[in-house]
């Protein structure tokens, strides 16, 4: 009897323990082209906030990240993990925030990846 009721309270706790991968942390190469494109959408946002109406841009910077996330098939609350991670590594912040910037640097310069021969 003891047995079982150990074996039913065990089932109980790991059947309760969701394994979700919004509780992942992105590593710094997926986190780069994620920020660089938010970064973009920001800029985008910017250029057009003021020709339109306050609410209406609101919705629309939500709707710009949405479609960023979207795009890298991840979820917001995965990328905000992986932001307050980083956020709370200041070493890591930093590799991420120079690798964002070198990325944005190849992409200016029209960088195509690395030569096949």
């Amino acid at each position: 009897m003891r047995t079982c009721l150990i074996i039913l309270i065990a089932l109980t706790l790991f059947a309760c323990k969701k394994k979700s991968s919004d509780n992942k942390v992105l590593d710094i190469n997926d986190m780069k082209t994620i920020v660089w494109d938010m970064t973009l959408a920001d800029e985008w946002f910017n250029q057009i906030s003021n020709t339109d109406s306050l609410q209406k841009t609101r919705k629309m910077n939500i709707q710009l990240y949405e479609q960023v996330f979207v795009s890298h098939k991840i979820t917001r609350k995965t990328f905000y993990t992986s932001y307050q991670y980083y956020q709370l590594h200041p070493d890591k912040m930093k590799i991420l925030i120079d690798s964002v910037s070198a990325y944005g640097e190849r992409i200016k310069n029209g960088y195509k990846g690395p030569r096949k021969y």
